[in-house]
């Protein structure tokens, strides 16, 4: 079932900057910019979540357009986040809990809506008529998703909260929003060799490195665990169980399975697993003793081969290994185009955030914390009560 986080990837890799400029035509150009269809998706853009019907209840006016409280309530990751705290009953911990996600929602929401008013002062003339044009072409492709079925392309706009109306204001706020961002990054950069080869140093080990990891079955002997009747007369505990490790080694040579043999013997923690270890990151001293010295020994075997008694202290193991991956790390050759990409969108990342703090100046703070304070009280209102909302009938396409 697809789910508005998939309508909002159909909107941002199908509204292209390029369709636009299409459009458009050779009088009346859209600015464009340098981001890619896949950076666009990382950026957050106007009205990145579901647009809800507004209900009413208190406001948070922004320029010429209006923020309810059902819109801020209504993103799915809010409820999931808080509803489960408010229906406990303690509004103290809510709240706390509540504070940073609703502040932090609104700011975005506020962002959004004065990027888009900056948008539309900075538009081409007839804007509109161009537009409805992409946003037609959306509204069919959208239809066209659900395999030309108007009824179940309908049901999915109510489930999530849409109309038409709001489905075609929800893309011409993308486009117009996205154009407009875009253009303000239209500056490509070159970067030097030595600062590719900086970055590659900084990100080297935790992007472009695997490290080795080996994985083995242990069959564990201990002296001190050692049943009575396995200790025959005339021996010592220590000689016994070398004894025994000998007697097991043979029974695998001669085509025991070491499984098996391990479920059978083996008095370590995975006995019941046939002695199967999961994969051990090579250097990471994950090991402790005394099974630290079973990693340097199985670096010196070839998959399939078995190695022991091993001594430490008062066990032997008898180790099979069954797979060994070497460390590997990209050159940076091979990765150089992808660091100047990286690069790349961090620093249009940093124009873009340099661009919501610059329109979050005008707005009023004062009265987002007032609506904050007022959406926490609502959704705790809602979400312990948990009442019924009927939902909203839809226009015809």
């Amino acid at each position: 079932m697809k789910r508005a986080s998939d309508l909002i990837r159909v909107v941002v890799c199908t509204i292209l900057i390029g369709l636009l400029a299409g459009l458009l035509g050779c009088s009346a150009k859209m600015p464009q910019g340098k981001y890619t269809e896949e950076e666009m998706q990382n950026i957050p853009l106007a009205n990145r979540y579901d647009l809800p019907d507004p209900t009413g209840g208190m406001t948070l006016r922004v320029g010429s357009e209006t923020l309810t409280a059902d819109e801020v309530l209504s993103v799915p990751q809010l409820k999931e986040a808080l509803e489960p705290l408010a229906k406990q009953g303690n509004f103290s911990l809510y709240q706390t809990q509540a504070m940073g996600w609703v502040r932090g929602i609104i700011r975005n929401k506020v962002a959004d809506m004065l990027l888009y008013s900056d948008a539309v002062k900075n538009a081409p003339e007839k804007v509109e008529d161009m537009l409805d044009a992409a946003v037609k072409k959306e509204v069919e492709r959208f239809v066209a998703s659900y395999d030309n079925n108007l009824a179940l392309a309908e049901q999915e706009l109510k489930k999530m909260g849409m109309d038409w109306r709001s489905f075609r204001d929800f893309q011409k706020k993308m486009i117009m929003t996205q154009s407009y961002i875009s253009s303000e990054m239209n500056e490509e950069k070159k970067y030097t060799r030595s600062e590719l080869l900086d970055y590659y140093s900084k990100v080297r080990d935790e992007q472009f490195s695997k490290p080795g990891k080996v994985q083995f079955q242990l069959i564990e002997l201990d002296t001190r665990k050692l049943d009575p009747q396995q200790v025959q007369e005339g021996e010592t505990r220590e000689q016994a169980v070398r004894r025994l490790a000998d007697e097991i080694l043979r029974n695998i040579d001669q085509g025991q399975n070491f499984g098996e043999m391990a479920k059978e013997y083996s008095k370590g923690p995975l006995a019941s697993l046939g002695g199967m270890w999961a994969p051990v990151t090579v250097g990471s001293d994950s090991l402790a003793a005394p099974y630290n010295v079973l990693e340097p020994q199985a670096l010196k075997m070839e998959p399939g081969t078995i190695s022991g008694p091993i001594e430490a202290g008062d066990r032997l193991f008898i180790l099979r290994l069954v797979s060994k991956t070497a460390a590997v790390t990209k050159s940076f050759d091979e990765v150089q185009d992808m660091l100047a990409a990286q690069l790349e969108f961090q620093d249009k990342n940093k124009i873009y955030n340099e661009m919501v703090e610059k329109v979050l100046k005008r707005a009023d703070l004062v009265e987002m914390e007032r609506f904050a304070q007022f959406c926490i009280q609502e959704g705790y209102k809602r979400w312990s009560a948990m009442p019924q909302t009927a939902g909203a009938g839809l226009e015809s396409p």
